[in-house]
């Protein structure tokens, strides 16, 4: 059975960075007398060399998927007795969000000074990892290239190679992530298309996103925004979600359960990544309002944190729309604005107080307000005529843009 002592060697980007080392609920994180540029987290800053127990652990926990049956499914899988996540990342701390590797001392070698394997992958192994995802199983044969993917939707990582999909292991990192749809939601990963490209026609930046059916298997596929390509090789990117930046418990991700809000968010961007992030958190936040996105949390908001840049927000992701699912299905958002939860409720009142949660001019708020909702519709339009959209989504693509449309005449101030 798995030792109850942690001891792990953190590499960011490919440099060792740091240590985690301690037993069960007493680990604590080490940098090295050199860290480099990047820190693990905005909220352990290199500047002090130890950090305790209290914020590592949480930080850690939101690399870790929502789902307690994937959880539980991996410690019987790894023999892990400890339900504390730091007992699950010897096994699948490799390839996670951003830019940190978390690697056991027998691994260490082999991650940091050679090349990693490519293992390539057949559609009917790609169909059984997504299988696995989707069913909470182990992780089927080849059973190397392990990663964890936070967030509750099932999801694998892959690397995208000119002749199909891989799985990267040791130093070579995933590229593209597929999700799978949530259960019981029907045209869910349709909304997620859509909504996520006419952001990104309305000038907000966005991840890639594409649909496709491998192995009998409809999913969604994500192109990684913390992996970039430089002379020919793929280099991990470190990022962070708003909550771990924060230092917060990821279990408490929505406002009215004690997540970050507007104000929060704003200011943790504004000090570490500047008016332009703020902004463009800004923007999201009023996009989110007008397609209805009710899970536009803290945790669904990133910053990049790059070696050769200052912070900066991260491209968007996750972006759901509740109005393709009919009429009452959103009603209730997961961040206030100017202090309201309730769409239909929220009027001038409450965007002037969100203009003031921001720092924000009122005017710019109000004018940006307006041509988001302005051209919203015909973003939505044009994303529904994409190549990869099904044959017969037309009709529903249709209804999607009518809602927008109707919901945006009264969403936006006169």
């Amino acid at each position: 059975m798995t030792d109850p002592r942690i001891a792990l060697h953190v590499l960011i980007d490919g440099r060792h960075a740091a240590g985690v080392d301690g037993y069960r609920r007493r680990v604590r994180l080490l940098y090295d007398a050199d860290p480099g540029p990047v820190p693990l987290s905005l909220s352990m800053p290199t500047a002090k060399r130890r950090w305790p127990h209290a914020a590592i652990h949480p930080w850690v926990s939101a690399l870790l998927p929502d789902d307690e049956r994937t959880l539980a499914r991996w410690r019987q899988q790894f023999q892990v007795l400890d339900h504390d996540p730091m007992a699950l990342l010897p096994h699948i701390g490799e390839d996670v969000a951003g830019a940190a590797q978390f690697v056991r001392e027998d691994r260490l070698e082999a991650v940091l000074d050679r090349p990693g394997d490519i293992i390539h992958l057949s559609k009917d192994q790609v169909g059984r990892l997504l299988e696995a995802a989707r069913t909470a199983g182990p992780f089927p044969e080849p059973a190397r290239g392990r990663f964890s993917l936070a967030g509750a939707q099932a999801k694998i990582a892959l690397r995208r190679q000119d002749d199909g999909w891989a799985l990267p292991d040791g130093a070579e990192p995933s590229t593209h992530v597929l999700k799978l749809p949530v259960p019981g939601l029907a045209d869910q990963l349709l909304a997620e298309a859509m909504t996520t490209r006419a952001a990104s026609r309305l000038g907000l930046a966005t991840v890639t996103v594409e649909l496709a059916d491998i192995a009998g298997q409809p999913v969604i596929v994500v192109e990684r925004y913390d992996r970039r390509l430089v002379d020919g090789a793929w280099r991990r990117v470190h990022q962070e979600d708003l909550v771990q930046a924060a230092g917060g418990d990821p279990r408490r991700k929505y406002e009215d359960q004690g997540g970050p809000g507007v104000a929060a968010c704003a200011a943790l961007l504004r000090r570490h990544a500047g008016d332009a992030a703020v902004e463009g958190f800004a923007q999201a936040v009023m996009f989110n309002h007008l397609v209805q996105g009710t899970d536009a949390h803290a945790r669904n908001y990133s910053v990049l944190l790059p070696a050769d840049a200052p912070p900066a927000l991260a491209p968007l992701y996750d972006l759901n729309a509740g109005l393709p699912h009919g009429p009452g299905f959103a009603q209730h958002a997961a961040m206030a604005v100017g202090g309201e939860f309730r769409f239909a409720a929220v009027g001038p009142l409450q965007w002037r107080g969100f203009a003031h949660d921001c720092g924000l001019d009122h005017d710019w708020v109000v004018a940006r307000l307006r041509r988001l909702a302005a051209d919203l519709p015909d973003a939505l339009s044009e994303a529904g005529r994409a190549v990869d959209m099904p044959p017969d989504s037309a009709p529903w693509v249709g209804a999607f843009v009518v809602a927008a449309a109707a919901w945006c005449r009264t969403a936006a101030p006169k």
